[in-house]
Parts: C-alpha cells; structure tokens; sequence
C-alpha cells in the first residue's frame, strides 16, 4: 500500500501550465493546453478534439529555446535527442517568466534566441 501511495505521489510531482500549443498542424488554445513540467519529464498536452500528449524525459532534452516572434509573441521550442518534441511550439499566454523559472529549477538548460536572431538580421555595412 505504501509503494502506491509513493508511485502515485510521483506522478503528481508534475507542475501544469495553462497555454497555447502547437503539435505538427494540431492547435489547442489557451486555457486548455497544458505544458506539464517536472524534473523527469516535460509533457505537451492538447484537448479535444485532438487528445494528443507528446512528452520527452528530462536526459534527452537538451535545451528549451525561448524566442520572441511577431513582436510580442513569446514561444518555447525544444531541442532534444529523440526528435519527439521538434514539431511541438509552446505559446505561453500568461506567466513566462514563471514558466522559464520553474524550468530553471527542474535542471532544464534554457536558451534565448533573440540575441541570434537580432545578429543574423542586421544588415551588412557597405
């Protein structure tokens, strides 16, 4: 009895954010896709009509991209071993800062790409 009390509170060590994600063409909106973070796993869900959960264990991951698009449009992009969560963009509507923290403290590298993209698109001198 008690290695299923244990088992059980392991599997709700997850922390659970509400947001909008993508999942190849599959969208689901904001508040009913969730972006689950723990130190084991990172877990993209999307609600109905797609049911689709796509997940990767923290040792394949080896960065979450933060990228800042169309102006104020934030989005997470991961870059892990398997492959599974390359097609997978996560909008963060609300909270991306505590979202970026709880990250940081799961052991998770996190990587900005705004000061790449900034170089990349100045022009060269004459």
């Amino acid at each position: 009895m008690e290695d299923q009390s244990r088992i059980l509170a392991a599997d709700n060590d997850f922390r659970s954010f509400a947001v909008e994600a993508f999942v190849g063409h599959r969208v689901g909106g904001w508040p009913f896709a969730r972006f689950d973070i723990s130190s084991r796993e990172l877990r993209v869900r999307l609600p109905f009509p797609w049911f689709t959960t796509r997940s990767q264990q923290a040792a394949a991951v080896r960065a979450v991209v933060v990228a800042r698009r169309f102006g104020e449009r934030w989005s997470l992009r991961f870059d892990d071993d398997g492959g599974s969560l390359r097609d997978v963009r996560v909008h963060p509507i609300y909270r991306r800062q505590q979202i970026i923290d709880h990250l940081h403290r799961c052991g998770y590298q996190v990587a900005d790409d705004t000061a790449d993209r900034a170089f990349r698109s100045r022009r060269r001198p004459r």
